[in-house]
């Protein structure tokens, strides 16, 4: 009773701040209708309730580009959606930052990750056909503004997009 308590009065307080709310349900993942960094899309997910989308395999993986395929976020000439990978801690040793696991299934692109200038961090999503990039993974640096995807701990529960 008190988590439908608190969807009610976080939606209440949602519609008083006269933002737009959208709710979805039994949804897994879910696609903000903005950008961000990579913190602030980690801070964001965690915000109402959820992780950016940790992927520990292929079958993850493919549901991912499913749901992004799905969205208005997908352009099928350039798609680039952070997840919740990152090397911040240590260069080269990859973890999933909601859980602290290291990441063991990835999906990078040949000769990546590569660290370009020393600033690449963090793990995006990208598909840019023209350039050979099928839903591959890359490192990218953690400022650059990018679509995201949060991942939903508790299927059923709803979820305010702004």
């Amino acid at each position: 009773m008190q988590k439908v308590i608190l969807i009610v009065l976080s939606i209440a307080v949602l519609y008083s701040s006269g933002q737009q709310v959208k709710c979805v349900l039994n949804s897994k993942y879910f696609i903000p209708n903005f950008t961000a960094n990579w913190y602030k899309a980690s801070e964001y997910c965690s915000y109402v309730g959820m992780r950016l989308a940790i992927v520990p395999d292929a079958d993850a993986q493919s549901k991912v580009v499913e749901m992004i395929k799905s969205t208005d976020k997908f352009n099928n000439v350039t798609t680039e959606i952070w997840i919740g990978a990152s090397d911040l801690a240590q260069e080269s040793f990859f973890h999933w930052h909601a859980t602290g696991h290291r990441v063991q299934y990835t999906n990078w692109k040949d000769k990546q990750p590569d660290n370009a200038g020393k600033v690449e961090h963090c793990v995006e999503v990208r598909y840019i056909p023209t350039h050979g990039w099928n839903w591959h993974w890359n490192d990218r640096e953690c400022t650059v503004a990018r679509y995201f995807i949060c991942e939903n701990l508790e299927l059923g529960k709803e979820i305010a997009q702004f």
